[in-house]
């Protein structure tokens, strides 16, 4: 195994790990059992790269025939869950301070994701097209969140708060152009989930949001 592949692999499980964290912490703060816990968690992590690998025919998708992904999602969100189970009035409490961790978390996730989603198309022959190659990064990035979402029952927060899928668009559009430049696999990894990151983290810091039409609640 070369190094990028290296380097690829870690960020994949990196990426695994962050969105398996908050998926789990999503799901505690949802009251769901720990089956629904390891679920909405492995969703959240694995889901939007289900849903890139069905649309380019790749089958199975990777988490059905690479079980490490979905290993490490499992171990996490038990880990996760034992923590605010034994932990629970403490973990009830700090409740913004639970929050704050799990936007790092889904910030780190998202960046990754995203990047991971051009590369496979990249490398799947799509170079070329650089709408698919973008637009396969941000469903990696942003589609385990609307599976957990629309599972829960919830508006998915992609379509409502914190310019998230902008946030992967500017991620996914760094990382394609400075491959398409040769600009060098981990540099521009780095780059690129920085971008989003960043972004991520500004919109929530200073919460920054998409216009919208603010209707008057009916009586």
């Amino acid at each position: 195994m070369e190094i990028e592949e290296i380097v690829y692999f870690i960020v994949e499980i990196i990426g695994t790990i962050a969105f398996a964290t908050s998926g789990a912490m999503v799901a505690i703060n949802k009251r769901v059992d720990i089956f629904g816990v390891l679920v909405l968690s492995s969703v959240t992590a694995l889901g939007g790269g289900c849903i890139r690998d069905i649309l380019i025919g790749t089958l199975p998708p990777r988490m059905f025939s690479d079980y490490r992904y979905v290993t490490v999602s499992v171990i996490v969100a038990t880990i996760v869950f034992i923590i605010a189970y034994i932990f629970r009035d403490l973990y009830q409490k700090s409740q913004k301070t639970v929050d704050s961790v799990n936007n790092i978390f889904d910030a780190v996730g998202l960046g990754v994701f995203t990047v991971t989603g051009v590369q496979v198309a990249i490398d799947s022959g799509f170079k070329m097209n650089s709408i698919l190659a973008v637009c396969l990064g941000v469903i990696t990035g942003i589609g385990g969140g609307i599976l957990r979402d629309v599972m829960l029952r919830e508006i998915p927060f992609v379509l409502k708060k914190r310019i998230y899928a902008l946030a992967s668009i500017a991620g996914g559009v760094v990382y394609y152009n400075l491959c398409l430049i040769n600009f060098g696999r981990t540099k521009s990894i780095i780059i690129s989930v920085a971008v989003t990151f960043v972004i991520r983290i500004l919109a929530t810091i200073f919460k920054l949001d998409l216009p919208k039409v603010k209707l008057k609640e009916s009586k």
